[in-house]
């Protein structure tokens, strides 16, 4: 909390401006365009890690926020002031950092696979540290908090390579993945719904963190989770897409691929979140995945043969 409280008093509106828009960019649209495009124009192999440690992750931060329930610092410590846009998506509880999972998930895989290039890789382990330093100088995450979520990243790192070159060894391994993938990710869905969550008030009658909230986001993690291992198992059975192909081919499916997921993004998510709020976030982040592993490299084959 000294830490926290050490950064409120050297805030500045520039710096704010700064590193609120560093952390928004991590979860923004554009990063997951980035990976769709890697993966349908230049390198399946490394797009597959980075999309099964975004969705694994999120799986396992989400488990972690909602087995310990940790409240937010400002709520432990009332002369916490967050700056007031990052509060706005500072919402549930506080350990791990959901976006420092994010961020490592995206970088640090990108560093393991380019490891040859040390440059790259020091820019990656940069960006990585940055965003968790963004979230404790607003004020919505603890120090432990981004550290936890860091360590955490770094293990499902290592264990989701583990598990792909595992599936490449011998045939039909990738079905074991499948299936016991699907079994932890219902069984993680399965707990968090049911277990008890803490309703504390605050003086007003309000809920400091309203369970039903804190489970959509572990339907959501799901959805990616479930989307991932639908979309890789048929593409490999199915598809098998290659990435060796003219330029011309390569802007072709970038541009309509990119189209159709920012359709899916807009009017097949608003239409989607007409279900029940936890189906709905789970279905959505299902389809998007799906779309980009699976459905969209199904139709450009296709039509490129």
């Amino acid at each position: 909390m000294e830490y926290l409280l050490w950064l409120q008093n050297i805030r500045s509106d520039v710096l704010n401006t700064v590193l609120m828009t560093v952390t928004d960019f991590i979860t923004s649209p554009v990063m997951y365009l980035a990976m769709a495009i890697l993966y349908w124009c230049f390198n399946k192999r490394a797009a597959y890690y980075i999309a099964m440690n975004i969705s694994f992750g999120s799986m396992v931060n989400q488990l972690l926020k909602n087995t310990f329930c940790v409240y937010r610092p400002w709520i432990k410590n009332p002369d916490i002031k967050p700056v007031p846009e990052a509060f706005e998506s500072a919402t549930g509880y506080s350990f791990p950092s959901g976006h420092t999972q994010i961020a490592s998930s995206e970088f640090l895989s990108v560093a393991v696979w380019q490891k040859k290039r040390k440059w790259l890789v020091g820019v990656c382990i940069a960006i990585t540290l940055l965003v968790m330093f963004t979230r404790n100088y607003l004020g919505v995450h603890t120090l432990q908090d981004v550290l936890a979520s860091l360590a955490v990243s770094v293990v499902v790192l290592f264990v989701t390579k583990k598990i792909l070159d595992w599936a490449d060894g011998k045939k039909n391994r990738d079905l074991v993945v499948f299936f016991v993938g699907m079994a932890v990710c219902s069984a993680f869905l399965i707990f968090t719904t049911v277990k008890p969550y803490p309703t504390d008030f605050t003086p007003d009658g309000k809920l400091l963190v309203d369970p039903k909230e804190m489970i959509t986001d572990c339907y959501a993690a799901a959805g990616c989770v479930y989307g991932f291992l639908i979309g890789w198992i048929c593409e490999r059975r199915f598809v098998n897409f290659k990435t060796d192909v003219s330029k011309k081919s390569k802007i072709i499916r970038s541009v309509v691929g990119s189209v159709i997921l920012l359709i899916i993004a807009t009017v097949v998510k608003d239409a989607l979140e007409g279900l029940h709020m936890w189906w709905g976030e789970l279905a959505f982040f299902a389809v998007a995945f799906i779309y980009i592993l699976f459905l969209f490299p199904l139709i450009f084959n296709r039509l490129e043969k």
